[in-house]
């Protein structure tokens, strides 16, 4: 009874603490009312573009304002530069954040970029300019990565944008293609050039030396932090290299500042606060509230699962995980070396294979679905070996047989449900979402998304189901004499054995990178490991969710549904058609 009451009084606290933050973000994110934020659907020929927009509400048909629509990079979402759009709608400009086409819930796919360059991007310009709160002769682009190429896709097509800034793109090799105009002293107007010291896809000493000068309209390497030309002849120029690397360059602190001071000089707002120049940083205040509401979230809805699990009278766990042998188990240096090694090994082959065999038709979310499905093969193959080859009694066959009830099936659907239609709640009626930090949470829109989501359930099921046999049921638990000591201590150690291999490769490729300027792992490899970046946070909360339904359950079935679940989503509305 105790037990129980200490739960429900956990359960109140966290419940306010999460309401507490979604209130604060909201708050944040509208600067306290002095901005209304709205999400947007543009047509464009080649489908509808999903914006968040963001308007000073100063800016009327009586006082209109200049804008700017921000584009991210590949498997990006129009979250990812809402900092930036918040911050500038916070000193006098209208800005609109969107997914390009074949992303987030906007229709159309990647290759569409055949026949329109700008991704949407272009319609959205045209868009704004016919809005009255707009004024329509001020117009400015934000790009990151395949947004950057985008942005000057459109700063070639509409000959009415004041300033560009390129973040971590827009030099490729598209410098031939007349689509994407010719670089020059003059063009784009007023060019800001953000590129973090530890980007993979530049070699920033090649870049200043070489490719920059001609454009900047200097007489050799280009010096960093150096206003070249000047605003009034539309010609300003300036590059920043921020020590950040190519996937945070969006929410990089100084980026994202100078992006905002870089607008304002160029495009002129009208009715400006002095005391927010610069960007005086609210949106680092709002992600914070959003991890604090994530975090809060998902340990809310453990707690209630707990609870009902508790109340339906399911099984206490018999705790023989603290009984077995140390010959019944796995040490877990060995699971470290063995589920963790393979996951390594398996990584870049496996990418290759799902840039090659497209299903699910997402990109690059068929190469994490292959890469999973792999290790999780490889994995059950080494730990039937280790069990008929070793000294170690691991009864795989019933462990396999008793990992599954249907209770516990049910109560993880149940919880994955709750979760996406609180998400979708929450980003309906309160124009925010909680996967900024994180890319969870996202409407499976368009609904094609949704076979794609079903698709991807069966390679994250079999990974999960594998995973759950190395780090809950065979894996060698912590000896505390304190319940609560152990379980921390268990906990702790399930969640470091399974994001340690993680962290020692992102440790090899950017020690080196950031000491002595090598990269192990160089240009698209380089580019392929950024999304570690991504999987470590993810991995920690789905081992920290399936170790808390294995204790709850003594069964791993319920982790491994809504784990699958839950990556399933996060592939589906994360990775480009």
């Amino acid at each position: 009874m105790r037990e129980t009451t200490v739960r429900i009084i956990c359960t109140i606290i966290v419940a306010v603490i999460f309401v507490s933050s979604v209130v604060a973000v909201r708050s944040l994110n509208t600067d306290f009312g002095k901005v209304e934020t709205q999400q947007v659907s543009i047509a464009s020929q080649l489908g509808n573009i999903s914006g968040l927009l963001y308007r000073p509400m100063y800016a009327t048909g009586m006082n209109p304002q200049p804008a700017v629509v921000l584009a991210h990079g590949i498997s990006g979402s129009k979250q990812y530069l809402s900092g930036i759009a918040l911050e500038l709608s916070r000193n006098s400009i209208v800005a609109l954040t969107i997914d390009l086409l074949g992303h987030g819930s906007s229709d159309g796919r990647l290759a569409d970029g055949n026949e329109d360059a700008s991704l949407g991007m272009l319609a959205v310009v045209r868009y704004l300019e016919a809005q009255d709160f707009v004024n329509a002769s001020a117009i400015g682009l934000v790009g990151h990565s395949l947004g950057a190429g985008a942005a000057r896709a459109t700063a070639v097509a509409h000959s009415g944008i004041r300033a560009t800034v390129l973040i971590g793109g827009g030099f490729g090799s598209m410098v031939a293609d007349p689509v994407y105009g010719t670089f020059d002293s003059t063009f784009p107007e007023n060019l800001l050039v953000a590129i973090g010291k530890y980007d993979v896809l530049f070699n920033l000493d090649e870049f200043k030396k070489v490719t920059l000068p001609y454009v900047f309209g200097a007489p050799s390497e280009v010096v960093e932090d150096t206003l070249y030309g000047d605003f009034p002849s539309h010609n300003a120029r300036k590059l920043v290299t921020p020590p950040t690397t190519h996937l945070f360059e969006p929410v990089d602190p100084v980026i994202g500042s100078e992006t905002v001071k870089w607008l304002i000089s160029a495009l002129q707002p009208t009715g400006l606060d002095e005391r927010l120049r610069p960007a005086a940083g609210l949106s680092a205040y709002r992600d914070i509230s959003i991890l604090i509401g994530l975090v809060t979230l998902l340990g809310l809805l453990l707690l209630i699962l707990t609870t009902v699990l508790n109340f339906v009278h399911y099984p206490k766990p018999k705790r023989n995980i603290h009984l077995r042998t140390k010959a019944q188990t796995i040490r877990d240096w060995k699971v470290l070396v063995i589920w963790g090694g393979l996951s390594i090994v398996l990584f870049f082959p496996m990418a290759l294979v799902g840039l090659t065999i497209n299903i699910p038709p997402a990109i690059f979310g068929a190469s994490i679905a292959w890469w999973t499905l792999a290790t999780a093969a490889t994995g059950f193959l080494a730990v039937t070996l280790l069990s008929r080859f070793s000294n170690a009694e691991l009864n795989l066959k019933s462990a396999i047989v008793r990992a599954f009830d249907v209770r516990g099936l049910i109560a993880a659907v149940l919880m994955f449900a709750a979760l996406y239609l609180l998400a979708m709640f929450v980003s309906a009626f309160m124009v925010i979402d909680l996967g900024i930090i994180v890319p969870f949470f996202r409407a499976l829109l368009p609904t094609t998304r949704i076979p794609v989501f079903l698709m991807f359930i069966p390679f994250f099921f079999v990974y999960f189901a594998v995973e759950g046999l190395y780090l809950h049921e065979l894996r060698q638990p912590s000896w505390r004499k304190s319940v609560f000591l152990a379980s921390f201590t268990d906990l702790t150690k399930t969640v470091g054995v399974k994001v340690t291999p993680y962290l020692a490769v992102l440790f090899l490729q950017y020690v080196p990178f950031v000491l002595f300027g090598s990269r192990i792992f160089p240009d698209f490899a380089g580019f392929l490991l950024e999304f570690l970046w991504l999987l470590v946070p993810i991995f920690v909360i789905s081992t920290t969710c399936s170790w808390w339904l294995y204790q709850a359950t003594s069964r791993i079935g319920a982790g491994v549904v809504f784990n699958s679940l839950i990556f399933a989503w996060v592939a589906a509305g994360l990775f480009p058609f």
